[in-house]
């Protein structure tokens, strides 16, 4: 009704506010949401709402920064907002939280709708890095706390450990940049790291010390080594000392090798040890005199003293002198004293009683040189010559006793001597020839009063007919076959088997003829009997022998074709009796 009291009341939806009412005309009328007022007229009332705004507030949690991508902190409702987080170097954003803590977004630019006043936290947290551990050279590396990944800025503690010769050199990284020598190397890590371990080889010193008497060096006159090198060291001795062997600082014994080869493994002092030389006083044997040391020995050390002392034997009368290898005189006293540097070869040498050497001969020669007289146990040389055709047959002694056939004879004198020289005639040369027809034998060398045979044998078709000597071969000696004799000076030298051609039957008795024909695998012989008969190819190869046992015989035997000859024989006499033909 006219002038009732109306109250109004607006209420914003969520995200909205009250603005304020006006009438129709758009008037302003309040503010405020309950609005009262008198109605006087009909009335239209419009009610006026607006979005809320609302602040955006930033925050941060760790090393890093936020903003708001258009730089407003103040939106309306259902605004969009875009914030972004920048994480300083050496971190990384981990999210976006509200103000109860509640995760929103890993995004580092987050966008959404502002429906109030919000607080947003942007979380950021340091990188985690590796840590990369390598070498050079032995040795072995590891981290303080055995962890290989850190935070940014986090402190890493390595350790490089060197191996049993070796020495720790320096850290560098991957650019190969050094960093520290400091065997235990802490670092703050920022970024993934490479850290590497030099090792080296330690160096070890060598000294050389010589026990007198010789020296001592490397031979490479180097005296600092690097750990497991090869050191070769050698020992030179004085003139009349040896080396022993090696030891060390300790004096235990390492080895007796020149030159030594080791391995050096630390400072290492090495000591040469020396000795005098062994040598030896060698005095020749003398059947006859006696040398020796006084003290009996035969080898001293270098330096010693050595007394030599001689006595004469059967023989010699005293001692001369002494000499060495050369024959240098040394000295003529007797002890003789010598101090011993070297083997010594030392000879005694002794006046000798002198003795006669007579030479004789027989028949057939002379005696040429040696009769004189010698010092005892010396060389004597006789010779003798002999008449010609004669030789030296051997010396005798005075009992006859055989010494030798040589000459000129060398022997060594030891008493009075006396010797003969005994010859002997040389061999004789025999010869034996013969003419055409047959074959000889008994040349040759003989000795006198030996005997000589000879024999000649008649060739097919010939007969021998004696043997001939002399100066033209002009006197028969003796018509056997085989002829013997003993050879004399006065017996010839030179002998001739004569030969002669066969002519035909000879030996048949007295108009007989020998026959011998084959037919029909029977051979057949006349006036043979009693002959001995042989058979045989025209390559000379046998192929029968027998005696035909009369005068008119046959024999049975099969014979290949060719031409045969047949040859028969009867006590001293030879004959062909024909060639004959097998078809």
């Amino acid at each position: 009704e006219y002038q009732d009291t109306v109250r109004v009341k607006a209420s914003p939806d969520y995200g909205y506010h009250f603005v304020k009412w006006t009438n129709a005309r758009n008037d302003s009328l309040s503010s405020d949401a309950l609005f009262t007022f008198v109605l006087t007229r009909d009335t239209t009332l419009q009610a006026h709402f607006a979005k809320n705004s609302y602040t955006v507030i930033l925050s941060k949690v760790g090393n890093g920064r936020t903003e708001i991508a258009d730089s407003l902190y103040s939106y309306e409702y259902q605004g969009t907002v875009r914030v972004k987080a920048f994480p300083d170097y050496g971190y990384h954003f981990v999210k976006w939280t509200n103000a109860r803590n509640d995760s929103l977004s890993s995004d580092a630019l987050f966008t959404f709708v502002l429906t109030r006043d919000t607080t947003l936290q942007a979380h950021f947290a340091k990188n985690s890095y590796t840590v990369i551990l390598s070498k050079v050279g032995n040795g072995r590396t590891e981290i303080a706390d055995s962890l290989y990944s850190y935070e940014y800025q986090g402190t890493v503690r390595v350790k490089a450990f060197p191996d049993y010769g070796y020495h720790f050199v320096k850290w560098t990284n991957a650019g190969n940049e050094s960093l520290s020598t400091d065997t235990l190397f802490a670092f703050a890590l920022t970024r993934d790291t490479t850290i590497r371990a030099h090792f080296a080889k330690n160096s070890y010193r060598v000294t050389l010390f010589s026990a007198g008497n010789g020296r001592a060096e490397t031979t490479d006159n180097l005296y600092s080594h690097e750990y497991q090198d090869t050191v070769r060291v050698k020992a030179s001795p004085d003139y009349g000392y040896h080396f022993v062997k090696w030891t060390n600082a300790r004096n235990d014994s390492l080895s007796s090798a020149n030159p030594l080869a080791f391995a050096l493994t630390r400072d290492t002092t090495l000591q040469a040890h020396f000795a005098k030389n062994i040598y030896h006083v060698i005095l020749p044997a003398d059947v006859n005199n006696t040398v020796e040391t006084a003290d009996g020995k035969l080898a001293y050390a270098y330096g010693e003293t050595v007394r030599v002392k001689a006595t004469a034997g059967y023989g010699y009368l005293y001692l001369i002198k002494w000499t060495n290898a050369r024959g240098d005189s040394l000295s003529s006293a007797n002890p003789f004293t010598f101090v011993l540097t070297r083997d010594t070869t030392i000879q005694a040498h002794f006046l000798a009683v002198n003795y006669q050497v007579s030479l004789f001969t027989g028949k057939n020669g002379t005696v040429k040189s040696g009769a004189r007289e010698y010092a005892y146990n010396t060389q004597a040389e006789v010779s003798a010559e002999p008449d010609t055709t004669y030789h030296l047959l051997k010396w005798v002694n005075a009992q006859r006793d055989s010494l030798s056939n040589a000459n000129p004879y060398r022997f060594v004198v030891k008493e009075t001597m006396e010797l003969t020289a005994v010859f002997e005639r040389d061999k004789c040369l025999v010869t034996v020839d013969k003419t055409e027809g047959g074959q000889v034998t008994g040349s040759g060398y003989y000795d006198y009063n030996t005997l000589v045979r000879m024999e000649a044998v008649a060739d097919s078709g010939h007969v021998f007919t004696g043997w001939m000597a002399g100066d033209s071969f002009n006197i028969k000696v003796s018509d056997r076959s085989k002829f013997s004799f003993t050879l004399t000076e006065k017996a010839f030298t030179a002998y001739r088997a004569v030969f002669a051609a066969k002519t035909g039957n000879e030996f048949l008795p007295a108009g007989a003829e020998a026959q011998a024909y084959y037919a029909d695998g029977v051979l057949h012989l006349v006036h043979l009997e009693g002959y001995f008969i042989s058979v045989g190819t025209m390559k000379g190869e046998r192929v029968l022998q027998f005696t035909a046992d009369s005068d008119s015989a046959e024999y049975a035997v099969t014979l290949p074709a060719g031409v045969y000859i047949l040859n028969g024989a009867k006590w001293k006499e030879r004959y062909v009796v024909r060639k004959f033909m097998v078809k």
